[in-house]
């Protein structure tokens, strides 16, 4: 029998991944909130589907996670929220430029991940939480965005461990698309600067993939995840055109 959800909270829901999961799992029948700082995408997502609940806040503010927990008490909470990084070399940013995803990625990360574990998010309740295959490999031209990303799938880790410890029926995913995301802001930047980086075209560089990854194909293999009712010792899926993968 697949597992449902009562109430999903899509923090960084209105565009991307986070679009394509909140309709998905809107359309699974779960209540589902969506936050994002854009009022015009979450406008635009509320005309696709009416039902959905949206709030507008900047999620990496002091005190958004425990309170938005607190207000809509969710068993399911999905992160995909994020900063487009500043695509240059390190030494040619500043260390705002080179700390953004830091402020906002992780931030959001470690805000939401320590709230899911004091207040506590009910029990059976799912937190995925999304990194990025940057955060495995490194991503030289996006500053501080690897190293930021990485900290995210060390804090799902670190929530894990800490859950059992409290003896909390939580379970913390890290998902990690490993390749660039086609049709995303992001991937697109991410392409350009480093097909350049290379001297090969936008084509040629996107043949070392099989196949392109969507945030719809991210969407369909995460959603499968959380249908399965069983219980998993694998925590960390790495996503990529082809499938998702169990990776360590």
């Amino acid at each position: 029998m697949d597992r449902t959800f009562e109430k999903a909270l899509i923090v960084g829901g209105s565009r991307g991944c986070g679009r394509e999961l909140a309709l998905a799992i809107a359309d699974q029948g779960t209540e589902t909130i969506v936050v994002s700082r854009t009022d015009t995408a979450l406008n635009e997502l509320k005309a696709r589907d009416p039902g959905l609940q949206t709030i507008s806040m900047d999620a990496a503010t002091d005190g958004a996670a425990s309170s938005l927990l607190q207000a809509v008490d969710p068993d399911l909470l999905v992160l995909t929220a994020g900063a487009e990084p500043e695509m240059a070399p390190f030494h040619e940013q500043t260390w705002t430029e080179f700390s953004r995803n830091w402020n906002v990625d992780t931030r959001i990360a470690h805000a939401f991940s320590s709230a899911a574990l004091t207040q506590p998010m009910r029990s059976g309740g799912v937190v995925v939480s999304f990194s990025s295959g940057a955060g495995l490999a490194g991503s030289r031209l996006s500053g501080g965005y690897a190293g930021a990303k990485r900290m995210q799938h060390f804090l799902a880790d670190y929530a894990q461990r800490e859950a059992e410890l409290l003896g909390l029926d939580l379970t913390f995913y890290s998902i990690v698309p490993s390749q660039p995301i086609d049709g995303s802001i992001l991937g697109q930047a991410a392409v350009e600067a480093y097909s350049a980086a290379v001297g090969k075209s936008l084509t040629e560089f996107r043949k070392q993939w099989d196949e392109p990854l969507t945030a719809s194909k991210i969407s369909a293999h995460v959603m499968k995840l959380l249908r399965q009712s069983g219980p998993r010792d694998a925590r960390v899926f790495s996503i990529t055109g082809t499938g998702m993968v169990e990776c360590d």
